[in-house]
């Protein structure tokens, strides 16, 4: 089960983007990879389209690993672990404070 969600706020602690911040634009818990706005951007080819009338050379967010990822609690990277408690679902914790994410 993965700890990082859609919309999360996230740091990047190692790779090239090392240290940039950005919200979680998806998630693809099968490859275990992430989509962080800001972060990994290539420069990419399309074709004009019904959404993309112009089409031509375009920015796009390509994911990284989601390992190279920590989520921010105000503007500090932390661990989380998930509580389990019956008939409730299950929630984020901070490792380090305790307090619900």
């Amino acid at each position: 089960m993965l700890n990082i969600r859609k919309d999360d706020h996230v740091k990047v602690i190692t790779g090239a983007y090392k240290g940039k911040t950005g919200n979680v634009i998806s998630v693809d818990k099968k490859n275990k990879k992430v989509t962080v706005s800001g972060v990994n951007v290539r420069k990419r080819h399309e074709k004009p389209s019904q959404t993309n009338q112009t089409g031509g050379i375009i920015d796009k967010e390509m994911p990284i690993a989601i390992s190279n990822v920590m989520l921010l609690e105000g503007s500090t990277p932390v661990r989380t672990r998930r509580i389990h408690e019956k008939g409730k679902p299950s929630v984020r914790v901070s490792v380090k404070t305790g307090k619900e994410i």
